[in-house]
């Protein structure tokens, strides 16, 4: 029974002590996605506890201590002073971490598709794309790196990129949403088709595509 009732005390003081941590400090919101201002990404806050607080979100450019962040999701925060120009901003406690609703994300990307082949360009070998809606049906060369994407020769592709830019070094694929596999269709048809001894046309004749290094 003293056990118990040690144990109940012990709880409380624990509560309470946090709650007058959380007195002695101010609330403030930490957003899902970070910025960049001036070559470096920065985190982007507010003051405040409401997710429906409509206060502008403001950059900060400094460092969290007692916090691990995970991007892509938003946090609300307890610490000892919010100062978005301070070097560090101390963290008492995090209240909540919340997962952004899935199209969140999406809002503000483009659908983009990807050609089954790569070019040359000016000797460099470079990715076939253009944007998935819209009047241009024209493939484009782009040159730069597709983050978060693995070329496979002879599947076209269709993803989502958080910006359509054929002159970026980087274009950022947040997701892969369909793979078309008409290539690998034709190719097992036609070695199916001479299994058999079936005779073809020229119509029907297919090119392997050459490997690309590390790919």
């Amino acid at each position: 029974m003293r056990k118990s009732l040690l144990t109940i005390l012990q709880i409380l003081f624990t509560v309470s002590l946090g709650s007058a941590q959380e007195e002695q400090g101010q609330f403030m919101r930490l957003h899902s996605e970070r910025i960049k201002v001036n070559d470096s990404l920065c985190y982007q806050v507010r003051k405040g506890f409401s997710r429906r607080d409509k206060t502008p979100w403001e950059p900060f450019c400094g460092k969290f201590s007692n916090l691990w962040y995970e991007e892509g999701y938003g946090y609300t925060l307890c610490v000892k002073e919010y100062n978005p120009h301070a070097d560090t901003i101390h963290v008492i406690k995090s209240v909540a971490r919340y997962d952004v609703p899935k199209n969140y994300q999406y809002k503000k990307s483009q659908y983009m598709l990807v050609n089954a082949e790569k070019i040359m360009v000016n000797d460099s070998l470079c990715y076939q794309v253009k944007p998935r809606f819209g009047r241009s049906k024209d493939w484009k060369p782009f040159c730069g790196v597709l983050d978060n994407f693995y070329f496979i020769w002879g599947y076209e592709r269709e993803v989502i990129v958080k910006k359509y830019d054929l002159h970026a070094d980087t274009m950022s694929v947040i997701k892969e949403c369909s793979r078309n596999t008409s290539f690998e269709d034709k190719l097992r048809n036609l070695q199916a088709r001479k299994r058999m001894g079936m005779q073809t046309n020229n119509n029907d004749s297919i090119q392997t595509p050459p490997a690309s290094n590390g790919e």
